[in-house]
């Protein structure tokens, strides 16, 4: 929030209003976007509000829409909310970052915490490869011409959940305690709400038994799910949601264009990170503007900007 609100003061911008997007149709060359304030007209549209839809796993469905203790997804979950789980057994399902701070941050409000993984604990320091942010990875993923195929070599880079070594240290830390137990890769096989609990049959005939279940089972980038985007969805092009974008990182014929995770079919598995923040706006500014603004500044001889993709 501090960064975004230096960038609106250094660029000598009003405070932003806050709106939500209710239908984005065409006029012409342009975009009309009516917004919960008004309409406005919009010769460019920069879709950077990652869209995406929740990753459920399959056993999670029986029990959706039936009576027993609700199911919270980690999008959902604000710990700064919770001041006190003392006497609440929670079984947080995960194996990232999130499902990670979730446990710690359930341990210190006094739950006795289950972290369940379907996989064992995998420790990384980086979402992907370091090697995915310059030509290493990156020449082969260019030359892939096939969308579909470009979203397996994306998906296959990232992976599943991950966490930095601090966090499966302090996790550890907790178990040891005795605040914490970690059941990490047996699969949950079968779940059922009993006696107004959650009880989970793991994939080893072991059962636990929570009040709280949340998921922190990650989401999938959809373009689909900005609803207001609906009149020129036909337009667009997409693989499982990921809409597919030119160098530009526009899509289809409107003046749209798309950053952050929505941007990975052309930026690569690393598009939702700060690289892919800074490669996106640079070929979206440059598509606008014409010019190359990280070139400008670097100016000649400095050496800066010479790996970067074009």
């Amino acid at each position: 929030m501090r960064f975004c609100t230096s960038i609106i003061d250094d660029a000598g911008l009003t405070d932003p209003i806050p709106e939500r997007a209710m239908r984005i149709g065409s006029a012409g060359d342009h975009l009309r976007i009516e917004t919960s304030g008004g309409s406005l007209l919009a010769e460019r549209l920069v879709v950077a509000s990652n869209p995406h839809r929740r990753q459920i796993p399959s056993w999670v469905v029986p029990l959706l829409g039936c009576a027993g203790p609700t199911i919270n997804h980690a999008a959902d979950i604000d710990l700064r909310s919770l001041s006190d789980l003392s006497g609440q057994r929670v079984v947080i399902v995960g194996g990232g970052l999130s499902a990670g701070h979730l446990a710690v941050g359930a341990c210190a409000r006094g739950a006795a915490v289950h972290l369940v993984a379907r996989r064992p604990l995998m420790i990384r320091s980086f979402d992907t490869d370091p090697g995915w942010l310059g030509p290493k990875h990156l020449r082969a993923f260019d030359a892939t011409e096939s969308p579909t195929q470009r979203l397996a070599q994306a998906s296959a880079a990232r992976g599943g959940g991950t966490m930095p070594d601090w966090m499966v240290n302090r996790l550890h830390e907790l178990a040891a305690e005795g605040r914490l137990c970690i059941r990490a890769g047996v699969p949950i096989a079968t779940a059922d709400t009993v006696n107004g609990h959650y009880e989970l049959t793991l994939a080893d005939n072991t059962t636990i038994t929570g009040d709280l279940l949340w998921l922190a089972t990650g989401t999938i980038p959809d373009l689909r799910s900005l609803r207001a985007l609906s009149p020129v969805l036909p337009d667009i092009a997409t693989v499982d949601g990921y809409p597919v974008p030119d160098r530009d990182l526009r899509i289809g014929r409107h003046p749209v264009h798309v950053m952050g995770r929505l941007a990975t079919l052309e930026l690569g598995p690393a598009a939702g990170n700060l690289w892919g923040a800074r490669m996106a706006a640079r070929r979206i500014t440059r598509a606008i503007t014409g010019v190359d603004f990280e070139a400008v500044l670097a100016g000649p001889g400095s050496g800066r900007g010479r790996f970067s993709r074009r």
